[in-house]
């Protein structure tokens, strides 16, 4: 199973991908059908990606959901709120 995230620009998407405790870079892909279909495909079965919420957002999952076992939208405000937050619940 792999980690995948994709950082979404209106004309390309970053890739990371974690597997087995390394994070590693995979090449820019464009942000259009085609490539993202491609890209899409190279995928697992039991992959999860995550991406930001972002205008172009949906069509993406729609392309990336039937190749991967969960797709997952971030709202990134309120990622930041949580990891930023002073008040923690863990227990020691």
């Amino acid at each position: 199973m792999r980690f995948i995230a994709l950082d979404v620009h209106r004309d390309f998407c970053e890739v990371a991908i974690s597997e087995d405790g390394r994070i590693r870079s995979h090449p820019r892909i464009p942000a259009d059908v085609e490539h993202l279909q491609v890209f899409a495909q190279s995928l697992a079965p039991d992959d999860h990606v995550c991406l930001e919420v972002t205008g172009n957002a949906l069509a993406i999952v729609r392309i990336l959901e039937p190749f991967v076992e969960r797709v997952v939208l971030v709202n990134a405000k309120a990622v930041r709120a949580i990891t930023s937050a002073k008040v923690k619940t863990d227990k020691i």
